[in-house]
């Protein structure tokens, strides 16, 4: 039993010390004519607050097909990607709120992404996205920039972003650990945890005559699983908790009223062709 029991114990140190002694680098190792496919499900519950009371209340369950298309592959460090999102839900109707209309809605953009996750250049392909100021600071705070160093469970890093608001700077950071190497729908994959906070500007928007402006201030917190081997994504998952800062003009004069946001999401890997 003793012998058993040594043996045992044996097993459990060579396999931690295993774990903490491999190291990994992190780097997206896209090919030209790669195609992923993602399935995204997202829930959102929203509440507006005017003069400390509740104003409106909202929620919402999206179901998301994001298709990523690996056009080139630039200096052996920078991939062009074309993604196409579309978004499956229901919406209240307008003329009568106890029924809900199917909506689908669909968004294509191409991106300039360097190796280590860090996306340079973004474009919107079929529409004249409204978004575009809101997507570049998320881009710049809310997605994880890969070390240069090889990695193993317990190492962290944080990402720091300066936000230049009209009457102030602020900074907004991340911190992203290595949790543990898992085996993951058939890849090799690091967990990677991340906690933050994002502050996104809402700047107005062109023709827009209320004028809305704002401040939104995101405490976020997720898993990654990164299949490190093959240089992509398999899974992830994220919780959002906005508490946002609204002004805008109604009825001819300024009102202000706050914006209160919990959001869920789950990401998926679907199909991959081109890997190998």
């Amino acid at each position: 039993m003793r012998i058993l029991t040594a043996l045992i114990l044996l097993t459990f140190l060579i396999v931690g010390c295993t774990e903490e002694s491999k190291t990994v680098k992190l780097s997206f190792k896209y090919k030209t004519g790669m195609t992923l496919e993602y399935k995204q499900v997202s829930k959102r519950y929203t509440k507006v607050i005017k003069t400390d009371s509740t104003y409106k209340k909202d929620s919402n369950e999206s179901t998301a097909i994001i298709k990523q298309n690996i056009l080139e592959v630039v200096n052996d460090s920078t991939f062009k990607i074309n993604e196409v999102d579309t978004w499956y839900y229901m919406q209240q109707n307008k003329d009568d709120s106890t029924q809900y209309d199917s909506v689908t809605y669909s968004r294509e953009m191409d991106l300039l992404v360097l190796q280590n996750g860090k996306i340079i250049d973004f474009e919107f392909k079929n529409t004249e996205e409204k978004t575009t100021a809101y997507m570049k600071n998320y881009y710049e705070q809310g997605l994880p920039v890969f070390p240069s160093v090889e990695v193993n469970p317990g190492y962290s890093w944080t990402q720091t972003t300066s936000v230049v608001l009209p009457s102030e700077t602020m900074k907004a950071s991340t911190t992203y650990t290595i949790k543990s190497f898992v085996r993951e729908l058939g890849y090799d994959c690091a967990i990677i945890e991340y906690t933050g906070t994002l502050l996104i500007p809402i700047e107005p928007k062109k023709g827009d005559e209320t004028q809305r402006s704002g401040l939104d201030r995101i405490q976020t917190n997720g898993m990654i699983y990164f299949a490190y081997i093959d240089g992509i994504v398999i899974k992830q998952t994220e919780k959002w908790q906005t508490d946002g800062e609204r002004i805008q003009i109604i009825n001819g004069e300024w009102e202000r009223y706050k914006f209160i946001s919990n959001y869920d999401v789950n990401f998926i890997l679907t199909k991959a062709e081109g890997l190998k």
